[in-house]
């Protein structure tokens, strides 16, 4: 066999390895529980996770809801454009805890 063919096979399959596993997040992960989640979804999430994931912290925006994950960069789930997001914050002394 020609040894360029076979050099050039081999770092194909380890560059393919590597993109395999530095491109696919952990599916029990943050990153991989958001990945493929629709804005409704990423809402319920950033609800469970005010409680269950504190160091988590979220928001909405007019367009996006995000997600600010410690020494990672914020992943951003679009909200529909038909659509908008309305918070009410319920209140008896004041507005927010």
């Amino acid at each position: 066999m020609n040894p360029k063919k076979i050099l050039i096979g081999l770092l194909f399959s380890v560059g393919l390895m590597l993109g395999v596993s530095s491109c696919q997040p952990d599916p029990h992960s943050p990153e991989g529980i958001l990945k493929n989640v629709d804005a409704r979804q990423a809402i319920s999430i950033a609800n469970e996770w005010k409680w269950s994931k504190k160091e988590i912290k979220s928001h909405v925006t007019s367009r996006n809801v995000v997600f600010e994950i410690p020494e990672h960069k914020p992943i951003r789930i679009p909200l529909p454009d038909d659509q908008m997001m309305i918070a009410i914050a319920p209140y008896i002394n004041q507005t927010h805890t």
